[in-house]
């Protein structure tokens, strides 16, 4: 039994009655299995080390105190401990831990998979605080509340994992350097400021309060509005550095509310004592918040979902079969456009890289990359699988860190001009690449959109715009909307009305417009999922689904009228100006 290896457990082998099933993951000091017992499935974390991890009875201590950590702690939101004991021999065996098994994903896949809204948000955020109230209330600090660390599961309901870096109040001091194990971007700036005067003091040690867990947190809130798809972000700088970060509200342009984005930065200023000292504090705002109920915080994704048409429904009879088949197609590798498309998409492009190339004069700072898409659209499907695959699983264990060591470089003006530089060309070339492929919308290529093609309306849409909202279609009857709600509506009263305040600048992508007024059955303030096609001398605007304001969405097919509104005076490419607001009409074919 002495020659048994933790991490070459096979499926069907046994751990004190505990069968596994798969190896969910492991780290310098641990592995994890999902494990099954009675029916039931559950987690089982095995403490062993790896040869570069140190020593082996420093991973057994962790691991103790893990347990100690985990015994302490009953919240509905903090993952629980279900039995632990030692294998294969009782008493000099490899100490284990049993778990739940979440079924779910990270916080940072969370994000990038539902497209959360600031509600949702702060709901998600308001039981992650209860769940570090319930922590600091006994005396126990987790010291790595990382995007990787947090689980959300299929239900929506946050979990926090792995206290293998845990501490409590009368733990045995097991750190060997002068920081705890942890994620370098979610250190709080006392902490950066410790390292960066004791990094080659190894007898100093960081005396890690209750203020670092709430500055991590508050990290991860951060993160999950400025970043679309955070899992993927590497090497990011500490939050805690000297420069403070921009706001929500400024990253994503106004799709974070300001009291949202003001917390945010409340919980990571850079003054400790801006920051609230507890976690119930740090809570509070958050009850406010998840009671409103405007459509900033309930109507609109935090992060737009960069794509030509809207996330397909786990229906995919409601979505237009156009834009269904589509999504279907961008999944096909074989895929591509129609050869006319494809050589009209190329001779854009070519003009568009002249005019590119020939900006770029010796000596003069370069033009300003075209601006990405960020028009909100509608949360995606439910999580689609009940299991997650081994890749995207989060095993309660401390994974390598591969964060770079902290700095605070400055990078040189002239390096600076020659990236932007660099940056242009990139786009120019990034884009020519990902001509007649609908990649080119995710990139922000501009100029060599195709316009939509007619196409019938799906029956199911047909059969919901009949039956539940009561439009007639074909009729010529029409819907004022709001084209875009990021852009506002039209002043209601004439003596208020500047000329100015009627024009909007438009983006080719996906768009959330509105009725502007009761349209039959569907009220004033409904929400429209769709997209805008900015090419030609038209503005042309389908919406593929209705948000109606109880929360209910049904398929649709709503166009601009007249197959689109006339660009305005000052248009540019890839910025057309129209009117926020515009007639639409219910239709049974696309035209």
């Amino acid at each position: 039994m002495a020659q048994v290896n933790p991490r070459d457990l096979k499926p069907g082998q046994w751990v004190d009655g505990w069968r596994i099933v798969r190896r969910i993951g492991s780290g310098a000091y641990g592995v994890v299995y999902e494990v099954e017992k009675d029916g039931q499935r559950f987690a089982l974390k095995l403490a062993c080390h790896r040869e570069q991890s140190g020593d082996p009875r420093q991973t057994d201590a962790r691991a103790k105190r893990e347990v100690a950590c985990l015994q302490q702690l009953h919240h509905r939101h903090v993952i629980r401990m279900w039995a632990h004991g030692r294998w294969p021999e009782p008493r000099s065996g490899f100490l284990y831990i049993v778990l739940d098994f979440v079924d779910g994903y990270t916080l940072g896949h969370w994000v990038e998979r539902t497209h959360p809204t600031p509600h949702e948000v702060a709901v998600l955020f308001l039981k992650l605080f209860d769940a570090l109230e319930h922590l600091h209330g006994r005396g126990v600090f987790h010291r790595d509340l990382s995007l990787r660390n947090i689980m959300v599961s299929q239900d929506g309901e946050p979990v926090i994992i792995d206290f293998g870096s845990a501490d409590y109040a009368a733990a045995e001091e097991l750190t060997d350097a002068p920081l705890p194990p942890g994620t370098p971007r979610n250190r709080s700036p006392e902490a950066v400021s410790f390292w960066n005067a004791n990094r080659h003091n190894p007898e100093a040690r960081y005396p890690f309060k209750a203020t670092d867990d709430i500055f991590a947190l508050g990290a991860n809130l951060y993160d999950v509005l400025t970043d679309p798809s955070p899992e993927r972000s590497k090497k990011r700088p500490p939050l805690g550095g000297v420069m403070p970060p921009p706001s929500p509200f400024k990253v994503t342009q106004g799709r974070v509310p300001q009291e949202l984005s003001a917390h945010a930065m409340h919980l990571i200023a850079s003054d400790p004592k801006a920051r609230p000292a507890i976690a119930k504090d740090a809570r509070r705002p958050l009850e406010e918040f998840v009671q409103f109920k405007g459509p900033e915080w309930r109507g609109l994704p935090v992060h737009p979902v960069v794509s030509q048409i809207p996330p397909e429904p786990a229906d995919r009879a409601s979505m237009p079969s156009s834009a269904g088949e589509a999504a279907r197609n961008m999944l096909r590798p074989g895929w591509r456009r129609s050869a006319l498309a494809g050589a009209l998409a190329l001779v854009v492009l070519a003009a568009v890289m002249a005019t590119s190339l020939a900006q770029l004069v010796p000596g003069e700072p370069p033009p300003p990359l075209p601006e990405p898409a960020e028009k909100p659209t509608s949360r995606s499907a439910p999580l689609p699988s009940p299991l997650p695959p081994p890749e995207e699983a989060s095993p309660s264990v401390n994974q390598p860190e591969n964060s770079p060591a902290l700095t605070n470089g400055v990078p040189n003006p002239s390096q600076v001009q020659k990236a932007s530089a660099q940056r242009v060309l990139s786009k120019v070339q990034r884009c020519a690449l990902l001509v007649a492929s609908l990649s080119w919308f995710a990139a922000g290529c501009p100029g060599v959109q195709t316009r939509p093609e007619p196409e019938a309306c799906p029956e199911k849409a047909i059969k919901a715009m009949e039956q539940e909202l009561g439009w007639t279609l074909d009729s010529g009857q029409t819907a004022l909307v709001t084209v875009d709600v990021t852009k506002g509506r039209m002043p209601r009263w004439p003596h208020n009305n500047k000329e100015e305040d009627n024009w909007a600048v438009f983006k080719e992508g996906p768009v959330t417009g509105a009725l502007s007024m009761p349209y039959k059955k569907a009220p004033e303030g409904t929400l429209l999922e769709g997209h805008l096609w900015t090419t030609g001398d038209k503005i042309v605007g389908r919406y593929f689904r209705a948000r109606l304001p109880n929360e209910r969405t049904v398929p649709i097919c709503l166009e601009l009228r007249h197959g689109g509104m006339l660009k305005e005076e000052g248009s540019k490419p890839g910025k057309a100006v129209g009117s926020k607001e515009a007639d639409a009409v219910a239709v049974t074919r696309w035209r």
